[in-house]
């Protein structure tokens, strides 16, 4: 919510239903009973509620059991297109992917939290636990912290006065602590999660901006510790950021020249 704005009272009809599809994006399937169970409304509400999804084709229904349909798809896929930062940087996070051998995404910060537009990989997909839409924390993931980087101190502040949650046991959650990574992520300009988000997988990120400072979003190479060494960690992998996010950046640059 932007400052200034009042709070609007809200549909909980609209909200039940969101919640639902939320709980099928988590299970990828599930039946009524569990899902009752699960987000605490009765059988005959959800049931009621998942015969209009499906009606509407956002929820499927396969051996009695539900999940997401493809409708969604079309709403995410016309918010991605918009994104300025998706137009001049798929190219880019599909090179950093070939040159790197690992999973490169493209993420933006929305209320908070990263989300990533776009994915590419080189490898099997099941070692990497993060999918388009995904939304994680700030202070947990390279992303995250490249783009608080850029970000005002009052943004940072908020962020981290926030619900600051542990995921692994390297996750920081001390104020201070992250306070200091970010000021040395803003004079190095690549940040690093060693395990923060995930257990058994590094992440490396650097912050897209504007030449006025306006954040873009961020570029990141993932991948499993076994095939993430130090060296590779510490000096390879930041190199070949820096190689795309400059191209990027440069094509930002002339892309608002050009308008």
């Amino acid at each position: 919510m932007e400052q200034g704005e009042k709070e609007s009272k809200t549909i909980k009809s609209v909200e039940n239903a969101i919640l639902i599809l939320e709980e099928l994006r988590r299970t990828g399937q599930v039946g009524v009973t569990e899902l009752s169970d699960r987000i605490g409304l009765s059988k005959g509400t959800v049931h009621h509620y998942l015969a209009t999804l499906r009606k509407q084709n956002f929820v499927e229904k396969t051996d009695g059991a539900y999940q997401l349909g493809l409708r969604p798809l079309s709403y995410g896929g016309a918010a991605r297109e918009r994104e300025r930062v998706f137009q001049i940087g798929k190219d880019g996070v599909d090179r950093l992917a070939a040159a790197t051998g690992e999973t490169a995404r493209l993420v933006v910060e929305r209320q908070g939290y990263t989300v990533t537009l776009y994915q590419s990989t080189h490898h099997d997909r099941e070692t990497i636990p993060t999918h388009l839409g995904i939304q994680e924390d700030l202070h947990s993931t390279a992303a995250g912290k490249a783009m608080l980087s850029v970000m005002t101190d009052s943004t940072i502040d908020e962020v981290l006065e926030r619900n600051v949650e542990y995921h692994t046991d390297n996750t920081t959650t001390e104020t201070e602590t992250l306070r200091s990574e970010i000021e040395e992520i803003r004079s190095r300009g690549i940040a690093f999660d060693d395990q923060e988000q995930f257990d058994g997988i590094r992440c490396v990120a650097t912050a897209l901006a504007t030449e006025v400072d306006e954040l873009l979003g961020a570029i990141s190479v993932s991948g499993p510790v076994d095939r993430i060494d130090d060296e590779t960690f510490h000096e390879t992998i930041p190199q070949e950021i820096r190689n795309v996010s400059g191209v990027i950046e440069i094509n930002s640059t002339y892309r608002d020249w050009m308008e």
